[in-house]
């Protein structure tokens, strides 16, 4: 069984997603996405070419990550946060150097051909 994102975890992902884009309401999308054979919630949010998601791993765990095309998946290399805050910034900073650099030095990268 899921285990949602609360109301409170949710408030905490949009006011990272506001401090970042002051000037554009980017929603915040709730899912489940399967991970290792089991649904996972996710929060998800889009900026042009990018796909941001954070999932719910386990209660107080989460697990971040982003896409850009659609086809190429990023993540920062940790494999779970136990602080939502730096699980979030975590990965807009990734996306940002990422974005400012097209270099993907110290991300775990990951290209879909399908």
């Amino acid at each position: 069984m899921a285990i949602d994102f609360t109301q409170s975890e949710i408030d905490t992902i949009k006011k990272h997603i506001d401090g970042r884009w002051q000037k554009k309401d980017h929603g915040v999308h709730m899912g489940d996405i399967e991970v290792g054979g089991e649904e996972k919630p996710a929060a998800v949010w889009e900026d042009g070419y990018y796909t941001f998601v954070v999932l719910k791993i386990a209660d107080g765990k989460y697990k971040n990550m982003f896409y850009f095309m659609r086809d190429k998946r990023f993540d920062t290399g940790t494999d779970e946060y136990t602080d939502l805050d730096e699980c979030v910034d975590s990965i807009m900073k990734a996306q940002a150097d990422f974005s400012l650099s097209k270099n993907t030095k110290g991300l775990k990268v990951e290209i879909n051909k399908e």
